[in-house]
């Protein structure tokens, strides 16, 4: 990812998300956002862990989810740096 991709969110927050490849070194005890290219937002935990299937794996207080690594757009920290 080249160039700074900046999002608005609809609660207001903006952010510059991360690239895609530097998903291995989340800090999985963050809650985070997850912008995939067709422009849906999961938000949750991640250990930044892709499957032999190429999916990566977001964590929810009750249910997780499995997301396409290859559709992943970029990422950011819900609160903080």
């Amino acid at each position: 990812m080249g160039n700074k991709i900046t999002v608005t969110f609809n609660d207001g927050s903006r952010k510059v998300l991360k690239s895609p490849d530097t998903l291995q070194s989340i800090d999985e005890k963050r809650e985070a956002r997850f912008v995939m290219d067709n422009l849906k937002v999961c938000r949750g935990w991640c250990d930044g862990e892709v499957d032999e299937d190429g999916n990566f794996s977001v964590f929810r207080t009750i249910h997780g989810v499995s997301l396409p690594f290859e559709h992943l757009m970029g990422w950011c920290y819900i609160k903080g740096r």
